[in-house]
């Protein structure tokens, strides 16, 4: 956590030097410099990463608490198989903001995580909690690696990667129904 804390600080000193205003740092908007220096931060801090990449196999995935937490929870399953721990404390990105939805994911999630696990669910504003924006770089750094673009930042943390899930999101529907 503290080192989180400190690759967000080092970060902001640094645009704030250049005279730029930052509340959150988010992959797409920010410039290379501060996208290296970040994921040099990240993998410096020696965090594991864990990813899950989704090939969509041509269809569009609605928007939708279900298929969020079908998502998430196979990321989830996929940590706890490889920590094989009985408890896990999850940050998540806010990415529905109405309590309804919320809640709709929450139910969806309890029933498809592992059922031996016990977890604590946080659904946290990114402006308001770093480790939100660290996901968000590292996720940046891998959808450009899948989409073909700049590998230079893939290239910088893959080390750090423990897990690179890729599934097909007709199959992990599919199971999720099973």
């Amino acid at each position: 956590m503290k080192e989180a804390e400190n690759i967000f600080s080092r970060i902001r000193v640094s645009l704030r030097q250049r005279k730029i205003k930052v509340q959150e740092i988010k992959f797409y908007y920010a410039g290379q410099n501060t996208k290296r220096q970040f994921l040099s931060g990240v993998v410096s801090a020696n965090f594991k990463i864990f990813t899950l990449v989704i090939d969509k196999k041509g269809r569009k995935i609605t928007d939708t608490p279900e298929n969020f937490a079908i998502i998430v929870a196979d990321l989830i399953n996929e940590i706890n198989l490889w920590y094989k721990t009985k408890k896990m404390n999850v940050v998540l990105d806010r990415h529905f903001y109405r309590r309804v939805y919320e809640y709709k994911f929450n139910k969806v999630l309890k029933a498809k995580v592992n059922k031996d696990l016990k977890y604590q669910l946080k659904h946290i504003d990114s402006r308001q909690n770093f480790l939100v924006n660290i996901a968000d770089m590292v996720a940046g750094a891998i959808l450009w690696k899948y989409h073909g673009k700049d590998l230079q930042f893939y290239n910088l943390i893959k080390e750090n990667i423990i897990i690179e899930k890729i599934v097909s999101w007709p199959e992990l529907k599919r199971k999720s129904l099973s």
